[in-house]
């Protein structure tokens, strides 16, 4: 169970904020401005002030996407699954996990408005359904999604946990965090088109790959969480035990994307073998060669040694590494089809712009727009989580311990006294 190293009175309510706080406090008010002003500024100027072009129609605001989708998976996969084979051994992180898959869905969800250009007009969506587009689906089953994190953290904050309530929750929660990545991967997998993308293999790609993200996430943030409250999840083995689970994820992970590079080679199909050799050793090459080596040979390497896995800082490494390893992945999976065109023809493809000429590989380098409204929506998840952590999980924790305190003290009075 969770439990609070101090007193309840003394860790969660001290006297005023401390200086770190109001730090902290200020760098998510300037996260949150700038991506204010960015996403303003390109509403009015439209999306010629990004890098986007022609050619490379989808850039960071989707890769955020998809990353932020499978962390927000990831998590609740390892959660509900547990719940469902009745251990007992994740139970004190569970309001914590799905708050992050929660905030992370959210910030998700986010993503998507600077992408479309006229944000406005995302309600015809709604009005005007096209039940046959992937992109239907995806938004109904986020939908979905959310509905179920709110269900699980409403049940995980009441007074007393039902856990026959949970267990019915995993039943549904399960399926549908795997069905929401999958229907992300689908969105690509369906164009023919785009060769490298059009696999059946994509889906469990993306489900592995979140896998190991989500419980990533939720490692590096519950050690945050337990380094600056004086919460506990569990005892001094239960992270190191979540990164033995993350040692499976990234040996599936890493047997697909083989898998799928094998397969590719040995068919030798042209357009597939363009596209793979954009990411084996043309202009993605370098992020490629960083996610095999940063984000899967190294955290396997470390986290397959107790002794290192056992200790919190080679852990957090590991797992910080796996995060940006599967970001990359990411950007491999969506810029490898957007730098091959799907018109060969010369002299090229334009690239939307006034004064832009011809070419037939259009490079695609984000501007200081799209980053702004990415350290925006860093700055919303983060604040999400923060107010979450304050007012869930603090909260609810240190009420459980008075409580557990009110009762051990009436036990302990005289029988004179009862």
């Amino acid at each position: 169970m969770t439990s609070i190293a101090a007193d309840p009175a003394v860790a969660l309510r001290a006297e005023g904020p401390s200086t770190a706080w109001r730090a902290w406090v200020g760098v998510l008010g300037v996260a949150l401005g700038l991506g204010a002003f960015c996403f303003a500024y390109q509403w009015a100027n439209g999306l010629g002030v990004t890098g986007l072009s022609n050619t490379v129609t989808w850039g960071m605001y989707i890769i955020s996407f998809m990353f932020l989708v499978g962390a927000s998976a990831g998590g609740l996969i390892v959660v509900a699954g547990s719940e469902l084979v009745g251990s007992e051994r994740f139970a004190s992180l569970n309001r914590l996990a799905v708050l992050v898959s929660g905030a992370a869905i959210l910030t998700a969800t986010g993503t998507i408005l600077p992408d479309l250009g006229r944000p406005q007009m995302a309600w015809k969506m709604i009005v005007h359904p096209h039940w046959t587009s992937p992109l239907m689906w995806d938004m109904v089953v986020i939908l979905v999604y959310l509905s179920i994190a709110a269900v699980d953290l409403w049940i995980l904050t009441r007074p007393t946990v039902s856990g026959s309530a949970l267990r019915r929750m995993a039943v549904i929660t399960l399926p549908v965090a795997i069905l929401v990545h999958s229907v992300t991967a689908w969105i690509f997998g369906l164009l023919v088109a785009r060769p490298f993308w059009n696999t059946a293999l994509l889906a469990p790609m993306f489900i592995t790959s979140a896998l190991v993200s989500g419980t990533a996430l939720v490692v590096v943030i519950a050690h945050v969480v337990e380094r600056t409250t004086g919460v506990r999840f569990g005892d001094e083995h239960t992270l190191g035990d979540l990164g033995k689970l993350i040692v499976w994820f990234i040996a599936v992970d890493a047997f697909l994307l083989g898998t799928e590079i094998l397969t590719i080679y040995a068919s030798r199909v042209p357009d597939h073998l363009d596209q793979l050799n954009v990411i084996l050793w043309g202009r993605l090459a370098p992020v490629f060669w960083a996610e095999v080596a940063l984000g899967v040979v190294v955290p396997f390497l470390i986290l397959t040694r107790p002794a290192l896995r056992a200790r919190r800082a080679w852990l957090l490494t590991a797992c910080s590494l796996a995060i940006v390893g599967v970001f990359f992945k990411r950007v491999n999976i969506l810029l490898s089809s957007m730098f091959e065109p799907l018109v060969g023809l010369a002299p090229g493809i334009p690239g939307g712009r006034p004064g832009q000429a011809f070419r037939p590989d259009e490079i695609y380098i984000p501007t200081w727009v799209e980053w702004g409204i990415l350290i925006g929506m860093a700055g919303f998840f983060f604040t999400v989580v923060t107010v979450g952590v304050r007012r869930i999980v603090l909260d609810r924790a240190a009420g459980a311990q008075t409580r557990a305190r009110a009762a051990f003290s009436r036990y302990m009075r005289p029988s004179a006294q009862r």
